[in-house]
């Protein structure tokens, strides 16, 4: 084990409260009676003089529901807004200039604990401690109208909206238990044969009523960051179930390289045809590689085995995960005998890329679309120089762990002659520097990380380690001049920063965003372009990233999916008819266990 398992650096509290939602065509036995909100009588009317130095109030302002906190003050939900009063002469308005994500209310209701949830025309908002939590999307509610709320003695809040009923409560829960129920979903739902990623169900958000299997273009990349979880999962708790989970997605994720029949190619995926009976989706009899000018068809029958279909035109990315993943299951789980079938697994693919000048062929014998990490491209070509600074990083790392794990003179002398003839570790300084927010490439910034790891546990050296760390900390850092990974508040991001570095890594909000994820990954539709919170800024021209806001949301308020995704996104998600597997997660967790900034 390369690391020790250090001392826990911060003592978050042992449970928090994780939100659930229910949502019903009808209300339950255990709802409350919902109140009537007047329409008659007698109308409150607003003030139309003001005190100096008195907020005013828009005079279109209509309200809509008032209630009392029985302690002398008002709370009346309006068209622009919360107005709190003391019926009197004091009226203070609370809106969207406050945090409020949507101000056109409905209704308004108070808990016993203090929390206020207001209704509107486009979701719910609770306010708790000065802060607002918003749920909108069919991830809390049946739909974002909402005609009334109102809470129980358990402090639950019950929505009516135009198309049924929700309760939105609080379960009293711990990293660690999420953690389990995340494994439970994974095994349930995705893990096919040890491989996971993405299933898509029968039903919309009803994965219990039937799941299906997708064999992506990405099972590699996906397969290699769970088990990068349950690796450092193992090596922190020493959990058997952990060793077994582990053991089945290294078999599979080994298999990859060996079904093709072509030494040291690692397929994209792989599927049976009793899979394919069965109803596994993602082969395309009449796709074809991805690399220009290529007609071949890109998945092809396993010379190996003949009941099984092999996808080819592997990229990068998937060669980043395999290497990521050796790495860390020779370090924690395996055995004399797993370490010596990795590292020959490792060798034969390193000695492809080193034979073929650093690229990496398919069945077609020519090198995929992004199977490319050679000088003559990495350094002079213009049509390369966006990859250059992940590209050099990626082959630096994969000769390193190469090198750790067979012991072979040759991967050395690569890494070598890459840094000092062709200025590879210098191209690391590259990585994301001087692109402006639209053109960022957030998968790139998984990539990169998954390669900063190993690398940066390996090398000794000072003054090289000097190089990377700079080149890692101008990813993460704030910077007045461009947009760094800091600000999305990633426990994958943050625990691998500070872990590698030894420099605070923001503990607090990577928590935060462990325990706001939700429990369920459901692909739903976010929309988050109507807030009144929150300010968009737009691409110009051709720009990667169209809309975005003006900060990362909480993941209970936007789309949940992998690390490679932007979570910039105003707007995203799906029809509710899939879910990415929940490895970002447990991968970000297990970090922050392992490095020792989580109990």
């Amino acid at each position: 084990m390369l690391l020790p398992i250090p001392a826990a650096l911060t003592a978050p509290a042992t449970t928090y409260g994780q939100f659930i939602s229910r949502q019903f065509a009808t209300l339950t036995a255990d709802a409350p009676k919902p109140p009537v909100i007047e329409t008659k009588g007698p109308r409150i009317e607003l003030p139309t003089s003001f005190k100096p130095h008195q907020p005013q109030i828009d005079e279109d302002t209509e309200v809509v529901q008032a209630i009392s906190d029985g302690k002398g003050h008002w709370y009346l939900a309006t068209t622009f807004g919360l107005m709190l009063t003391n019926g009197k002469d004091w009226w203070q308005p609370i809106d969207h200039k406050d945090g409020m994500p949507q101000i056109r209310m409905t209704s308004v209701a108070l808990a016993s604990n203090g929390d206020l949830w207001g209704g509107t025309m486009s979701g719910v908002w609770r306010l708790r401690e000065g802060k607002f939590r918003y749920f909108a999307s069919r991830r809390w509610l049946p739909s974002d109208s909402v005609k009334r709320v109102w809470c129980d003695t358990k402090n639950r809040c019950w929505v009516e909206t135009d198309k049924g009923f929700a309760c939105l409560e609080e379960k009293a829960m711990t990293l660690a238990e999420k953690a389990a129920h995340f494994e439970n979903i994974t095994t349930k739902y995705h893990n096919r044969r040890g491989y996971v990623s993405n299933c898509s169900y029968k039903v919309a958000g009803k994965p219990e009523l039937g799941t299906v299997h997708d064999a992506s273009d990405n099972d590699g990349l996906w397969t290699a960051v769970y088990l990068g979880a349950e690796c450092l999962r193992y090596g922190a708790t020493k959990d058997l179930a952990a060793k077994a989970l582990a053991q089945k997605s290294l078999n599979a994720l080994l298999e990859l390289e060996r079904l093709p029949g072509i030494s040291g190619f690692p397929a994209r995926a792989t599927v049976t045809d009793d899979e394919l009976k069965a109803g596994v989706t993602g082969l395309d009899p009449k796709g074809t590689v991805n690399a220009p000018g290529e007609t071949a068809l890109i998945w092809f029958r396993s010379p190996i085995e003949k009941n099984v279909w092999v996808k080819g035109d592997t990229s990068s990315d998937e060669i980043d995960g395999h290497y990521f993943a050796w790495f860390l299951y020779s370090e924690h789980v395996a055995d004399a005998a797993e370490k010596k079938r990795i590292a020959a697994t490792c060798k034969r693919v390193t000695d492809h890329i080193l034979d073929h000048n650093y690229t990496l062929c398919d069945h077609t014998t020519r090198p995929t679309r992004w199977g490319h990490w050679e000088p003559a491209l990495m350094n002079d070509s213009p049509r390369w120089k966006e990859e250059r600074g992940l590209n050099s990083l990626e082959i630096l790392s994969h000769l390193k762990v190469a090198y750790h794990l067979t012991g072979e003179k040759r991967y050395n002398d690569a890494y070598e002659e890459l840094i000092t003839k062709h200025h590879y570790l210098l191209n690391v300084l590259n990585y994301r520097r001087n692109s402006p927010w639209w053109k960022l490439n957030h998968s790139d910034d998984e990539l990169a990380y998954l390669a900063y790891y190993p690398l940066m546990l390996l090398e000794k050296d000072p003054a090289r380690r000097q190089i990377l760390s700079q080149s890692l900390a101008k990813t993460w850092e704030p910077s007045l001049t461009e947009q760094t990974i800091k600000a999305e508040a990633s426990p994958f991001y943050n625990f691998m920063y500070g872990g590698l570095t030894g420099n605070p890594c923001d503990v607090e909000s990577a928590l935060v965003t462990l325990q706001d994820w939700p429990l369920d990954q459901t692909e739903w539709a976010m929309k988050n372009s109507t807030r009144m919170d929150v300010t968009l800024r737009v691409a110009p021209g051709g720009g990667r990233n169209r809309t975005e806001t003006d900060r990362v949301l909480s993941p209970a308020e936007r789309r949940v999916t992998r690390w490679n995704a932007c979570y910039w996104e105003a707007d995203s998600g799906g029809d509710g008819k899939g879910a990415d597997d929940p490895g970002a997660w447990l991968l970000g967790y297990w970090l922050g266990v392992y490095h020792g900034y989580l109990k």
